[in-house]
C-alpha cells in the first residue's frame, strides 16, 4: 500500500525523529529512521517492510491522543467478531470519552478495563483511556500523574491485539486496513471505510 507523501493534517511532528524519541521502537526500525525524514516518510518504509508493530506503536505516538484512542476504537469495534457485552461496554465508554472527555469518563474506563481483567482489545482501548491523562490514584487519594507515553502504549497494544487476533493468513490485510484507518484519523477523518454501517452510534 501506498502512504501520501503531504503531511498529516492532525501530526504535529515534523519529523519521524521526534515521534521516535518518545516511542520504543524495535532495533528492526531504527535503519530506517534517517534524519529529516517526515512521519509519513518512515510510515511508508515501515509499512513496506510490513513491520507491524512498530508501525502500530509509531502510530500511535504521532496521533494527538484522542485521535489514537478513538483508532484503537474503531479497529476494535471492526475486529472483534463476537464481542461480549463486557467488551461492547468498554469501547461503548471508550467513545463516549473521545466524544467528551472527562475525569468521570476517564475513571468509568478504568472500571471496565479492571472487570475485563485487562484483557483483550477493548480492554487496552479503555485502559488506554485511564491512561490518556490526569491522576492515576484513586479518587481522594494525592494525584499521581500519568505518564505521557502511556497512553499511546494503550492504544498502540488494543490495536495490536486486535489485528493479531484472527486467522494468521490474513494478518498483513488487516494490518493494512488499520493503517488505512490510522491515515484517515491523522486526516482528520473518523477512520471508518467507505460503505460500514457503524452500530450503536459509535
Amino acid at each position: 500500500m501506498k502512504i501520501q507523501t503531504e503531511a498529516f493534517r492532525k501530526v504535529t511532528a515534523q519529523t519521524a525523529q521526534e515521534i521516535c524519541s518518545r516511542a520504543e521502537l524495535s532495533a528492526e526500525a531504527l535503519p530506517f529512521l534517517v534524519p529529516g525524514l517526515s512521519p509519513q516518510g518512515f510510515l511508508s518504509l515501515l509499512v513496506e517492510a510490513e513491520n507491524i508493530g512498530d508501525a502500530i506503536r509509531f502510530l500511535a505516538f504521532a496521533l494527538p491522543i484522542r485521535e489514537a484512542i478513538w483508532w484503537c476504537h474503531v479497529v476494535a469495534k471492526t475486529s472483534i467478531p463476537a464481542p461480549t457485552e463486557l467488551e461492547l461496554l468498554c469501547l461503548e465508554r471508550t467513545a463516549a470519552w473521545v466524544y467528551e472527555p472527562d475525569d468521570s469518563r476517564r475513571r468509568s474506563c478504568m472500571e471496565c478495563a479492571e472487570s475485563a481483567k485487562f484483557t483483550g482489545a477493548a480492554a487496552y482501548a479503555a485502559l488506554a483511556v485511564f491512561w490518556s491523562g490526569g491522576s492515576l490514584a484513586p479518587e481522594g487519594m494525592p494525584d499521581a500523574d500519568a505518564d505521557p507515553r502511556l497512553g499511546p502504549i494503550g492504544a498502540g497494544a488494543s490495536v495490536l491485539l486486535s489485528i493479531t487476533a484472527g486467522d494468521a493468513k490474513n494478518l498483513v490485510e488487516r494490518f493494512e486496513t488499520a493503517v488505512i484507518r490510522a491515515v484517515s484519523i491523522a486526516n482528520g477523518g473518523n477512520g471508518w471505510l467507505p460503505g460500514e454501517r457503524p452500530t450503536g452510534g459509535n
